[in-house]
């Protein structure tokens, strides 16, 4: 991995270097320029200069910020977008009884579209009978199914954990999609059994209708018939399509501009990330983009190694068992030439948490496909980590959380007595 400090270390020189000399070439310009010269025009060209040499410089920031979580990660040591955003963790959130929201950005938060709870904020989910009356025919609030699983969580009280502005279309065109008036409550997952068992373990998303502030006086309930969807349908072959909220998330969602910045501030000011962590992980991207330009190294660097087709290992890791995520260069042996282990990706988010020692969660032998609705089984199963899930930093913050699956290719069985050593 050297060749990755090298680069950014190029990068960063060069562009602290050429923001400096524009910066000074503005600044020589406006107060030497010839009295011929318009002062319209002097101003403009000294204000392209001062914004040139700015942008340089914050090239530079992010590529020593670059270097730094690199050679961090080289000594197993804890991501630093990760450590920036602790606050606003899982274990933070459901350790916490609500603080309430902040509202210095209230006015800021109508402007872009936030919702109304706030991260952090202590919420009570409805009762079945109110959810129910805010349903359609086939179950949905504005095409988001509420499932069977969620109702076992009615009339309980919860942490908002995201602001979900947001959503990855898995399924569909595989990219962002705008989503309105909903959230996470921390800790609480899909446990798939209405679903047939279903083991993706998916974040479960809760529209504003149906939740309120954990002060507000309950309902009183009316038995009024309920209204919940179906969770699977009969598919054309005669088989079943599964219906969650996964498998309708086009429907639930618009399309979003790549290009609008609203998409990148919604979750600083909803309180998804903290400004630490926001800033780092802008100046990243930042730096990231002059990397492709040039043709440098993004970072992370991930790169897979090998020439033959991805290799299997059977580790039989069972939940409870503790394990060490491999190194990068030995993970990057088993990936195929398009960074797949046995058709499942090795997304570079994962490599925030590489050398790490963990608990093993859960093992992954069928989820539900996005696109198909199938229940598919897994020809090679997979595991998935306590505590380890998709942080959104390199999808544009996506609030999903999502549990990322691990070969056991990518992890070695930990010695109890050598790890505490």
């Amino acid at each position: 991995m050297h060749e990755a400090i090298a680069s950014y270390r190029k990068t960063t020189v060069a562009s602290f270097l050429a923001g400096l000399a524009v910066i000074s070439a503005a600044y020589a310009g406006q107060r030497f320029a010839p009295a011929v010269v318009p002062a319209a025009l002097v101003f403009l060209l000294a204000s392209l200069g001062w914004a040139g040499g700015l942008a340089l410089l914050l090239v530079a920031a992010g590529g020593v910020l670059a270097s730094f979580r690199h050679s961090s990660r080289e000594r197993g040591e804890p991501d630093l977008f990760i450590t920036l955003n602790a606050h606003r963790s899982e274990s933070a959130m459901l350790g916490q009884d609500g603080h309430g929201g902040s509202n210095g950005f209230s006015w800021l938060r109508r402007l872009l579209g936030a919702p109304a709870p706030h991260v952090g904020d202590l919420v009570r989910i409805r009762s079945l009978e109110e959810i129910s009356a805010t349903l359609d025919a086939n179950g949905c609030l504005d095409g988001l199914p509420f499932m069977p699983e969620m109702a076992s969580y009615c009339g309980r009280t919860g942490t908002v954990f995201r602001y979900v502005d947001k959503v990855y279309d898995y399924g569909g065109r595989k990219d962002l999609r705008r989503m309105q008036d909903a959230v996470l409550i921390a800790g609480l997952r899909c446990d798939g059994a209405s679903h047939d068992g279903c083991q993706a373990r998916c974040y479960l998303i809760w529209k504003t209708a149906w939740i309120s502030p954990a002060d507000a006086p309950a309902a009183v309930s009316g038995n009024k018939p309920l209204a919940l969807g179906p969770t699977f349908v009969q598919s054309d072959g005669g088989g079943k399509r599964y219906v969650c909220q996964y498998t309708e998330i086009a429907r639930a969602s618009t399309r979003m501009s790549p290009r609008d910045p609203r998409q990148a501030l919604r979750p600083l000011i909803a309180g998804n990330v903290t400004l630490a962590a926001f800033c780092v992980a802008m100046l990243t991207r930042l730096f990231n983009l002059a990397q492709g330009l040039r043709g440098g190294i993004p970072f992370p660097p991930c790169e897979p190694t090998s020439k033959t087709p991805s290799m299997r290992i059977d580790l039989n890791l069972q939940p409870g068992e503790r394990v060490r995520v491999r190194e990068p260069e030995r993970i990057f042996e088993t990936l195929d030439r398009i960074g797949k282990n046995r058709g499942l990706w090795f997304d570079r988010d994962m490599l925030k948490h590489t050398k790490e020692h963990r608990k093993v969660l859960a093992r992954v032998d069928r989820i539900i496909d996005d696109a198909s609705g199938q229940m598919r089984q897994m020809k090679t199963p997979s595991v998935i980590l306590e505590g380890v899930d998709a942080t959104g930093e390199l999808l544009g913050f996506c609030p999903q959380h999502d549990f990322t699956f691990w070969r056991e290719a990518w992890l070695e069985r930990t010695d109890p007595a050598r790890e505490s050593a």
